[in-house]
């Protein structure tokens, strides 16, 4: 009877811990979406050889287990010429990006102030594939899927601090 009694706990315990979002580490499983808005008056092109690092300024708003908002800084070294990239829309060509973003909002309903590095490529197209690295006030690294100046989603772990 002990045995059975053990196996059942055991199983509950494994059950719970399934669908409990928490782990024991403190992570937490986060997913949404976010939209982002960029500010084309703060747009910088600069020619680097025969590329262009692009510097523009925009905010990006999240759902999900992160909701708020996060102003950004996004510099891009986007392959082709500053004199092709002025005149053609964003993922037009394939680009190399990061972004600092200071997040203000709530981390599962819990109030977080965190900055966030979100880095990652850009397609020919505007297909993103990207991380988000939370640091200062939230931890973890989140996956993203996005098209460049839209949105998208994504999912990974992370632990308020």
């Amino acid at each position: 009877m002990k045995k059975l009694t053990s196996i059942t706990v055991a199983t509950v315990f494994s059950l719970l811990a399934a669908v409990n979002p928490v782990s024991a580490s403190g992570m937490i499983q986060a997913s949404g979406e976010f939209t982002a808005t960029v500010d084309f008056t703060t747009l910088t092109l600069t020619p680097v050889d025969e590329n262009c690092l692009l510097e523009v300024s925009g905010v990006i708003e999240f759902t999900g287990t992160l909701d708020g908002i996060a102003p950004a800084r996004t510099r891009a070294l986007v392959l082709a010429s500053c004199k092709q990239v002025a005149v053609t829309p964003p993922g037009t060509f394939k680009d190399v990006f990061t972004s600092r973003l200071e997040f203000a909002g709530t981390v599962n309903g819990q109030p977080t102030v965190a900055d966030i590095t979100y880095r990652g490529t850009t397609f020919v197209g505007g297909d993103i594939e990207a991380v988000l690295r939370p640091t200062d006030g939230l931890k973890g690294v989140l996956e993203v899927k996005a098209i460049v100046a839209v949105g998208g989603t994504y999912a990974g772990l992370v632990k308020p601090e």
